[in-house]
């Protein structure tokens, strides 16, 4: 997001290659600013209201099990995972079903008082008999260091996580079986009641999709988290290799003095990414490129599962469509995260963008939080452009580089390590169209 008020070139990219006229609007309204907000929201009022569902109902249902060891000792965690139909009537299209299916994620309180989650895969209409899910499906999963307070959580995104030093979970093994309603119900009545997931309303979260992950209408008024665009979102740099042509621009761009950290503007990024997509990928959406990757717009937030470098992990079989999960992802915070940003801000000059790679963080994790940025750094009067600030690059607390004027939601400029790696940022919501946290 530039200067202009504007969503970014990559954003739009994005949002005119979806599948449909509902995602296209919510991928406007969730990357827009708030100064183009209101005119979104005026221009696609109507659009918006078409897409809402008449209602869900739910008819079949799955039982998930996910067994970890989180200390050393075993946790289980079961969900019923539960399918409606959802009828809507999207503008200029006559009616339409689609399957919605829920909880999309769901959570227990730990001993400790952490929270593990995980994230239900989209396995509706699948047949187990026929199509039974990868023996090594590996789905998604969440550390909160505080179960009462999901507003920050560690999303183990690489097989490789669960073997760092810095990991409390390990992962063993997802089994998944055919369920009733009777099951539902049971598990509605009794396992589902230890859900640490914050819920609202059910009839407002299913015809308006209202939770506590997406913020808009959920909190009490006033509070700045009901702003449509702070939904909760998990924030990591992807490390994609270069080599070839890639790497002979890259390295023609390396300071003299040779750093190890340095950066590269977020333009040429672009541009290498056009030019380059067998390396970079990032532009094709039903195309990625490096190992079904896709910088910029992981696949996680579909609930495919992570891709395994050893095996399959996930559910997505047609070859050229994004699945996540091979890369490894080095996770980051910036200032204006909600768990620790204050009024500070409103005169600071600085901001610091915060990168863990210390006891094998860099090997698959995402830091998830609530970028506050439009209340901090934009700027009051016509265009609401952001405030520049010099952003900090820190490195295990180490600052490694810093980027002058900065007017772009941060990080706004792409790390490089040496010649050998960019670090792409990568940032995926935690709620998805077809899912319902309950």
């Amino acid at each position: 997001m530039g200067s202009s008020g504007g969503m970014s070139t990559a954003a739009w990219r994005r949002a005119l290659q979806v599948s449909n006229l509902c995602e296209f609007l919510h991928i406007v309204e969730s990357t827009c600013k708030r100064a183009v907000l209101a005119v979104v929201t005026l221009v696609f009022a109507t659009a918006l209201a078409s897409c809402q569902p008449d209602g869900i109902k739910f008819g079949w249902f799955y039982r998930m099990v996910v067994e970890l060891s989180y200390d050393g000792e075993p946790l289980n965690i079961e969900v019923i995972i539960g399918c409606g139909s959802e009828e809507r009537q999207i503008l200029g299209e006559g009616r339409s079903v689609r399957a919605v299916w829920a909880p999309y994620i769901y959570g227990v309180r730990m001993k400790s008082g952490e929270g593990v989650l995980v994230q239900s895969p989209n396995i509706c209409y699948r047949d187990l008999a026929k199509q039974p899910m990868p023996a090594d499906f590996l789905p998604v999963v969440f550390r909160a260091p505080d179960a009462g307070n999901l507003e920050f959580m560690i999303a183990y995104l690489h097989e490789q996580a669960y073997a760092q030093p810095v990991s409390k979970l390990k992962f063993h093994k997802a089994t998944f079986t055919g369920a009733t309603k009777n099951d539902y119900e049971a598990w509605r009545q009794t396992k589902w009641k230890d859900n640490i997931v914050p819920l609202g309303d059910r009839g407002d979260e299913y015809s308006n999709g209202s939770d506590f992950f997406r913020g808009a209408g959920f909190f009490p008024k006033g509070d700045p988290r009901n702003a449509v665009v702070l939904r909760l979102s998990c924030h990591a740099m992807l490390r994609v290799p270069i080599s070839g042509a890639v790497q002979d621009k890259i390295r023609e761009r390396w300071p003299v003095d040779k750093p190890r950290f340095w950066l590269i503007d977020q333009l040429t990024v672009f541009k290498l990414q056009a030019e380059y997509p067998d390396q970079l990928s990032g532009l094709i959406r039903l195309n990625p490129q490096w190992n079904r990757e896709m910088p910029g717009s992981s696949g996680f937030y579909a609930a495919k599962g992570v891709n395994r470098p050893s095996g399959t992990g996930h559910i997505e079989l047609i070859p050229n469509e994004v699945a996540s999960g091979q890369g490894l992802r080095i996770p980051y915070r910036v200032e204006t995260g909600y768990p620790w940003a204050s009024d500070r801000l409103f005169s600071q000059t600085t901001l610091d963008i915060n990168i863990d790679t210390a006891n094998g963080a860099d090997h698959g994790f995402a830091y998830c939080y609530r970028d506050m940025w439009m209340d901090y750094l934009a700027r009051s009067g016509p265009g609401r452009q952001v405030r520049p600030v010099i952003q900090r690059f820190f490195i295990d607390g180490q600052l490694v580089a810093t980027l002058p004027d900065a007017n772009t939601v941060a990080p706004s400029a792409t790390i490089v390590e040496h010649d050998q790696y960019l670090w792409l940022k990568d940032v995926f919501p935690l709620t998805h169209e077809l899912s319902r946290m309950q």
